[in-house]
């Protein structure tokens, strides 16, 4: 089992740990909700939806992480202010879990920050994400704002090497986060294709053994793009998917984005499966769960 050598930092995201050495904290698991085309949608720039539907998919995806005992997060999505800002209020209210604030749009996203600034559900928001392109106001808003939590995009189509990947969080990335008054990190590697999710694993090796920031990747992003594997359909899909994770988890990776969140709960239990096996294999390198709802209990026990 991997063991790295640099101490290990823990983010408290939204009230979940995610980080440390493997096999003491489950994979955090994030599931995507209101995305472009999913069909519960009925308007994307106002954000109306099949309530009905929404809290069904909620509801799967907190059983589902009860079940195994990885800590689960929802990537809202919105293509308008308006429509994010509502699409958060609603997943809000329906789950416990923290809420990642997303959009190909950082104005909306700017938007939904402002809009929840000192209320309750702020303290649940997960900026995703500050990438190579942040700007100034962005930072400043984030500062204003009061957001602990982001996601840091460690990755550009011009920098994709590993170690390329790590200068770019190191130099510009980490120092952006402060400015930004971003307390709490958790790394995304980034994906572009399947073949990238190699050259995504020893990134995130070399960042956890060198500086200990925990860190993941967005499999999805590549997985539901692969024509030939989704061609295939079900369960060659699934069973490509589940080892697609399996290999980030098994380079160290502290949290995986999955896609689609209806997906919840066969992610969890492939993903739960492998955290045991890591945890108990731990045990010769002195590795032990730091909670017993560890899945090494949960799926085991």
């Amino acid at each position: 089992m991997i063991r790295f050598t640099a101490e290990q930092k823990v983010a408290n995201v939204a009230g979940i740990e995610v980080g440390g050495q493997p096999g003491e904290r489950p994979t955090a698991l994030i599931g995507s909700i209101f995305f472009s085309g999913h069909k519960i949608v009925h308007d994307s720039l106002k954000g109306t939806f099949d309530h009905e539907k929404a809290r069904v998919l909620l509801d799967q995806a907190d059983e589902a992480a009860a079940r195994t005992g990885n800590p689960h997060l929802v990537d809202v999505i919105g293509d308008t202010g308006p429509a994010l800002i509502n699409y958060l209020e609603f997943v809000a209210e329906h789950t416990d879990a923290p809420l990642l604030v997303d959009s190909f749009s950082q104005k909306v996203r700017l938007e939904a920050v402002r809009h929840f600034a000192g209320t309750e559900v702020a303290t649940r928001l997960v900026y995703n994400s500050i990438a190579e392109d942040y700007t100034v106001e962005e930072l400043a808003c984030l500062c204003e704002c009061g957001v602990k939590s982001a996601v840091i995009m460690a990755f550009s189509t011009a920098q994709p090497r590993p170690k390329q990947r790590v200068k770019l969080l190191v130099d510009e990335l980490l120092p952006a986060a402060a400015r930004a008054g971003i307390d709490q990190v958790v790394v995304d590697l980034g994906v572009l294709d399947i073949p990238s999710i190699g050259w995504t694993a020893l990134a995130i090796h070399e960042i956890k053994e060198t500086l200990g920031y925990p860190c993941g990747c967005a499999p999805s992003n590549a997985l539901f793009t692969w024509e030939k594997l989704r061609a295939q359909g079900s369960p060659a899909f699934e069973a490509t998917a589940a080892a697609t994770l399996a290999f980030t988890q098994c380079s160290g990776a502290d949290w995986v984005h999955y896609g689609p969140i209806r997906n919840a709960p066969w992610v969890c239990s492939a993903v739960a499966a492998v955290d045991a096996m890591r945890a108990y294999g731990g045990r010769f390198s002195g590795v032990r769960p730091v909670s017993d709802l560890h899945p090494l209990y949960r799926i085991f026990g």
